[in-house]
Formats: C-alpha cells, sequence, structure tokens
C-alpha cells in the first residue's frame, strides 16, 4: 500500500516584474531509479485568497498523472490553498511581491516500481548472457522446468539465480522479483 507523505510551504520574493504565483510540486518515487519530477503551474486565487477551481484542476491533473491517489491528492489540493489563502492577504503590496507555493511529495511505497526500472534491468539482463558451465548442465532452468545442458543463452540474476536468457527475459517483462527466492531485482 502507498503511503505518501508532503510538505506545503511558502516562498515570498521581491517581483523584478510583474508578481509571479506558482506552485511548485516535486515527486521523489522510493525504490526507483526516476528521478526527483519538478511540476510547476501557474497559481491562481480567489479573491479571498483560495486557490481557484482552475488551478486545483491542473494540480489534481498533474498529481493523477504520477499515479498519486485521490484521497491523497485531494489533501495535498487543500493544504496548498489554505496555505496560499492564510498568506497571500498578509502581504503588503502583492503586486511587488512573487508568491510561489512549494509541495514536496515522496511516495513512501516501497513496492513502487516503474517501468524505467523495467527498462534498465531488462539492458542489464542482456549484458549478463553467458554460456552454460560444467557445473550447470544437467541442473533444470526453475522458470521452464527444462535442463540447461549446453544452451548458449544463459542468464544469472544479481541473487546468483540462473535461468534460460529467454525464460527470465520473459518473466521480468512482468515482475522485478527473482522467481526462485522473490529478491527484488532492480
Amino acid at each position: 500500500m502507498s503511503q505518501m507523505s508532503w510538505i506545503v510551504r511558502h516562498k515570498t520574493s521581491q517581483s523584478l516584474t510583474s508578481p509571479k504565483r506558482s506552485i511548485t510540486m516535486n515527486i521523489k518515487r522510493r525504490n526507483t531509479q526516476q528521478t526527483k519530477i519538478v511540476i510547476s503551474i501557474d497559481m491562481k486565487t480567489t479573491s479571498s485568497g483560495y486557490l481557484t477551481h482552475e488551478t486545483a484542476s491542473n494540480m489534481e491533473y498533474m498529481l493523477g498523472y504520477h499515479e498519486i491517489d485521490f484521497d491523497t491528492i485531494t489533501e495535498i489540493i487543500e493544504e496548498a490553498s489554505a496555505v496560499a489563502a492564510h498568506n497571500i492577504p498578509t502581504l503588503n503590496d502583492p503586486t511587488q511581491i512573487d508568491f510561489d507555493i512549494i509541495v514536496k511529495i515522496n511516495d513512501l511505497n516501497p513496492d513502487a516500481i516503474r517501468r524505467i526500472d523495467l527498462d534498465v534491468y531488462i539492458t542489464e539482463l542482456r549484458d549478463n548472457r553467458r554460456e552454460t558451465i560444467p557445473s550447470e548442465i544437467n541442473e533444470i532452468c526453475p522458470i521452464c522446468w527444462e535442463e540447461f545442458g549446453t544452451e548458449l543463452d544463459i542468464n544469472s540474476l544479481s541473487c546468483n539465480h540462473t535461468y534460460h536468457h529467454h525464460c527470465i527475459s520473459n518473466w521480468v517483462e512482468k515482475t522485478l522479483t527473482c522467481p526462485y527466492c522473490r529478491a527484488l531485482l532492480a
């Protein structure tokens, strides 16, 4: 089950031209090779300082696109709107100040495996092909249950379990665990 943690804060700075209003969301997913995602959207507020429906919809779309669940999205938007409503009216001259709301989100899901991990691991598998060594000739592939024989296309995973290359390649396209010991591969 995915657990999200987030921090919503604001930043003000002197405006060099017209005031900039934006919401910047930094999303970091744990246990992936995915780098931090940074999303910026224009922030529009009502006269009371709360986010407009358009801004909330843009946030909902961007967070939903990155597979954040709806309940968490709703909480993040409500908190960001409250930060805006609390701080914008306190500015002496809003026309001379840039105002950013920064949302930092961390995915605490230990199983948050994304396609990029799969692509990287399949590339590693291709580089790890080898010939059968004499002690493996009578061993059986745990996936297809056939002997390795003198097969020229064997692959060993980081957990040292050995498979036919085509068998483990097909397996890894569906899951990133070793079929024998269930060790996480990426």
